[in-house]
């Protein structure tokens, strides 16, 4: 513990009075001054392992514990921009047992802590303000929204624990679901397809097919048991007759025809 409380010391010197910490475990949380545009400090946590020092956010920003709406239809930009950040401040990523991404550095000098503490605060800065930012028109959004909520609303009701919103599988981490189900070792992978245009559903369609398709090259594959879409076509974007050749594509990619929200309760003889 002592050792911890003297690191702390040596980064509060180097940052500024505001820094604060708790001690959890054999872990030091340090409170740094840097905030979120949301208003929330950023923490990182420290912890030596067999002689070296880890600087981690300890998974808060994948569990997004910054509390950031976070505006899914921009996976592809924030995704660009999370490896922006992380090259530049040359950040490692690891996940845990829970599939939980950890974003991390290393050192054996405790002088370079304080260094390695401000490269990784500045990163969840930026990666979590990144989150945050609307990068599609308000009527995209508005629709997707509204989708992804009833969507999240229905699976959760049915499947309770056994679904995690959001997910991905832990050896694609830049793959990710709307949901992913799980019944003893069988695996359901779950994605929306919807859009407020044509451009925007047919964008997702083009998404989910090929998170699907990049799913089959997991080590998880044979655990996979369903792949199955769920195709908002209470949408505006929702034009059958356009969108028939991509509708044929998907169809070869999962498990089951799309399944359209109309018709939702088909899912529950599919996942059971």
């Amino acid at each position: 513990m002592d050792k911890l409380l003297d690191i702390f010391k040596t980064i509060k010197d180097d940052f500024c009075s505001l820094t604060t910490y708790k001690l959890r475990g054999e872990s030091l949380e340090v409170i740094t001054p840097f905030t979120t545009l949301n208003n929330k400090f950023v923490s990182v946590f420290i912890k030596e392992i067999k002689g070296k020092y880890v600087i981690s956010d300890a998974g808060w920003t994948d569990l997004n514990y910054y509390d950031v709406s976070i505006s899914e239809e921009s996976d592809d930009i924030i995704e660009r921009i999370f490896t922006y950040y992380q090259e530049s401040f040359e950040i490692s990523t690891t996940s845990d047992k829970a599939g939980t991404l950890h974003y991390f550095k290393t050192c054996s000098n405790p002088r370079d802590i304080p260094a390695n503490v401000y490269d990784l605060a500045n990163f969840i800065v930026g990666a979590v303000n990144s989150l945050g930012i609307r990068y599609k028109d308000e009527k995209e959004e508005k629709e997707r929204e509204t989708f992804r909520k009833d969507a999240n609303t229905f699976l959760k009701v049915n499947y309770n624990d056994n679904v995690k919103l959001q997910k991905s599988l832990d050896d694609f981490q830049n793959i990710r679901f709307n949901a992913l189900i799980t019944k003893n070792s069988d695996i359901f992978l779950v994605s929306y397809v919807t859009g407020s245009s044509s451009y925007y559903f047919t964008n997702d369609l083009r998404k989910t097919i090929v998170n699907f398709e990049i799913s089959e090259k997991s080590k998880y594959r044979s655990f996979i048991r369903e792949k199955v879409s769920i195709i908002n076509d209470q949408a505006v974007g929702y034009q059958p007759e356009r969108l028939s050749s991509m509708m044929d594509l998907l169809n070869e990619k999962t498990t089951q025809e799309p399944i359209k929200w109309s018709e939702k309760e088909k899912i529950l003889e599919i996942i059971r």
